[in-house]
């Protein structure tokens, strides 16, 4: 190949490259000596200007490329006012573009562009324009203090490679269906947006590195999307992932260290993640909002100062085998209309509450776990939840708190060991449960207006009162068992009305049911072995009790108190240690087809002060005593149904 020498020395033959361009062959080489050479330089053959790597050559003016030529530059400093513009194609190697006084660095228009090994320094708005479907590739380059952006793409691709890119206004800005592809790449220190991605534009990153931006890491925009695996990004002071009607797919990543969220998604923006980590954000490690699309897989979302995840405003978010952890405020929030669903997932360790739901948003909890919250488990506000499969258990608050008309369904789950009540409900909250275990702690409690509904469930070992309803509350208990509590096993008060069907009660150190200003219909049912009463009817309450057995209390099983009333149907009560029936203070009880049997106690049936007990059809048997008792203005009748 033939060889083209250019110097500024005197004795110099060709003193300028613009003329050694000039008299060049097609694939001839340039080799200009050190020197500064101010020109412009029209390329018309493709040729190779290059120089020594030990020599300092600084070419001022502009370079133009056009179409169908190719330029390689090889050891040249091109400096300060230079830009190259290209149509063509040009190959730079071990090169310095330095434009302090020019405004863009390297410019294509339609053409392509490969770097390796080159410095982009100093451009007053932007070091490489890509236009009109102009391709670049860069490998191992350099990009500083370019102040507007280092990679300005519209409508072309380029491709990163090694590269690092630091103190600009941006590192890359990409627009109207522009594609690029970065793998390796470091970018810091920007003072805005690092990335911005537009206009139905796609960007790709492979293991590289975002850090230390005072705008967002990455922005992406009008249905834009965005692919990024095995990817560091911390330290930015917007949201560190902002994608806008746009779609990210993120794997295998960090995120951390945000002063505002992680990843915010919005406008409809729809995004895909596994196997990546967000920790330590001031507002959210991920929000989503307007209707955004989330699926999320392996994740960590851990030690934020506010919520671990965030969604508001009809957006729609699935998580399976995610570990929520650590974050101060709610580990998970639901708001306006979302839609939320977790599967094979934990939510452990938070400074407040696991998941809160609100203003008609649903979650749904599979098989997982919420454990060792600072405060309750789940939140429902005007909200519904549905949880199968899964546990609740170790919280400082309740398990589950149910308010203003929130639904909750609840199946084959298990709580234990919460401080507060498992499962609390307020204001016409509706609970359902099935084929649960509440252990220890203070089981259920309702308050003011809210519908309960218990079947195929087990209730055991309370602290508390393991079942309390209260307020006009409604409750239905079926085929469920309550055993073994520290105090009473059923609580009904102020106007509540609960319905027991085909359940048992029983070994609780208090009285078991107690009925008090409300009413309770118990039937085939069995209530036994309490420490005190059966049950306690007090307080203008109601009950009605029918084909039921109750049996080995040791205080009157059936107390009735305070103007209450109590139906008694096909109902045996055996084995009392003290009364069967006591009825004081102007209440009633009306028994038919029962059977009342008392070996260990004088009077098995008791009436005083004003009230009134009529047994029909009841058998009535006492071993060592008299069978009726009755004092002060009280009346028991009967019709005994039993051998003489």
């Amino acid at each position: 190949m033939p060889i083209i020498k250019v110097s500024t020395s005197v004795f110099s033959m060709i003193k300028t490259v613009e003329r050694a361009v000039q008299k060049a062959n097609y694939g001839d080489e340039i080799l200009v000596a050190a020197g500064k050479y101010k020109e412009s330089i029209t390329i018309q053959k493709d040729v190779t200007i290059t120089a020594k790597v030990a020599e300092h050559v600084l070419i001022e003016g502009i370079v133009i490329v056009p179409k169908t030529k190719h330029l390689t530059l090889e050891n040249i400093t091109l400096h300060p006012t230079t830009q190259i513009y290209v149509e063509g194609s040009i190959t730079l190697t071990n090169c310095v573009l330095n434009g302090s006084l020019s405004n863009v660095l390297l410019s294509l228009n339609g053409g392509k562009a490969h770097a390796e090994k080159c410095n982009f320094i100093g451009a007053i708005d932007v070091a490489v324009v890509l236009l009109n479907k102009s391709y670049a590739t860069l490998d191992n380059c350099y990009f500083e203090s370019n102040e507007k952006t280092h990679l300005l793409i519209d409508n072309s691709s380029i491709e990163l490679k090694n590269c690092e890119l630091l103190k600009a206004n941006h590192a890359i800005w990409l627009k109207n269906a522009s594609d690029a592809q970065l793998d390796n790449v470091k970018m810091h220190h920007h003072t805005g947006t690092q990335l911005i991605i537009q206009a139905a534009s796609t960007l790709h990153m492979q293991g590289c590195g975002i850090e230390h931006g005072e705008g967002n890491g990455i922005y992406a925009s009008e249905q834009s999307k965005i692919l990024i695996n095995n990817t560091v990004m911390q330290h930015h002071a917007l949201p560190q992932l902002w994608i806008q009607n746009s779609e990210l797919q993120l794997s295998n990543s960090i995120i951390q260290y945000g002063n505002e969220s992680g990843v915010m998604l919005r406008e409809g923006a729809e995004a895909t993640i596994t196997n990546t980590s967000f920790s330590f954000h001031k507002i959210a490690n991920v929000q989503l909002t307007l209707a955004s699309l989330l699926n999320m897989t392996s994740c960590q979302i851990y030690s934020c100062q506010g919520v671990g995840m965030q969604l508001k405003d009809k957006s729609i978010a699935n998580f399976s085998e995610t570990i929520f952890a650590d974050n101060e405020l709610s580990q998970l929030f639901l708001s306006e209309q979302s839609i939320c669903t977790l599967k094979d997932t934990t939510i452990k360790d938070g400074k407040q509450v696991g998941i809160f739901v609100e203003k008609s948003s649903s979650c749904s909890v599979v098989t997982s776990t919420i454990n060792n919250q600072e405060n309750t488990a789940i939140i429902v506000i005007d909200a519904e939840i549905f949880i199968l499969d899964s546990i609740i258990q170790q919280n400082k608050g309740n398990g589950i708190l149910s308010v203003k008309g929130a639904n909750t369904t609840i199946e084959g789950c298990n709580f234990s060991n919460n401080e507060m009540p498992h499962i609390a409900g307020k204001e016409h909250a509706n609970v359902s449960i099935s084929h649960s275990e509440l252990f220890g702690g203070k089981g259920i409690f309702m308050v003011d207006r809210c519908q309960l509904d218990v079947s195929e469930t087990t209730i055991k070992d309370g602290t508390g009162v393991q079942v309390e309803i209260v307020g006009q509350t409604k409750a239905c208990i079926f085929k469920s068992r309550i055993s073994g509590g520290d105090s009473n096993g059923i609580k009904v008060m102020k106007d509540a009305t609960m319905h027991i069907i085909e359940s048992q009660i029983t070994t609780h150190k208090l009285p078991q049911i107690i009925v008090n200003d409300s009413s309770v219909i118990f039937k085939n049912s069995e209530l036994l072995q309490g420490e005190r009463n059966g049950f306690i009817i007090e307080n203008h309450a109601e009950a009605f009790i029918q084909d039921s057995f109750i049996s080995n209390h040791m205080y009157p099983q059936i107390w009735i108190d305070l103007d209450s009333a109590v139906e008694l149907s096909a109902t045996q009560l055996t084995e009392g240690h003290e009364s069967d029936i006591y009825v004081q203070n102007n209440s009633t009880l009306h028994a038919n087809n029962c059977i009342i049997q008392n070996d260990k106690y004088n009077f098995n049936v008791q009436a005083v002060n004003h009230s009134k007990i009529d047994l029909v059809h009841t058998t009535v048997e006492n071993s060592i005593g008299n069978k009726f008792y009755s004092e002060n203005n009280s009346q028991i009748t009967h019709t005994l149904d039993e051998l003489n």
